[in-house]
């Protein structure tokens, strides 16, 4: 993933059910990325006209795959 993508998010579905479940109503903009050396990359995102909110890349899934 890269600033720009477009996203929709993902959630866990809970101890039964592990598989995650796309959330595709609403998608959102990629518009600042953190990542650390051996920490898991954390995302910007806008979705709608809300306030954006960080996310981690497992909660997130990019429209169209991922891009090479």
């Amino acid at each position: 993933m890269k600033i720009g993508d477009i996203v929709y998010r993902t959630r866990k579905g809970g101890f039964i059910h592990d598989e995650p479940v796309a959330i595709k109503d609403r998608i959102g903009l990629i518009i600042k990325d953190h990542r650390e050396k051996g920490a898991v990359p954390q995302y910007y995102v806008q979705f709608d006209q809300d306030v954006p909110k960080w996310y981690y890349k497992h909660d997130l899934r990019t429209v169209g795959g991922e891009r090479k």
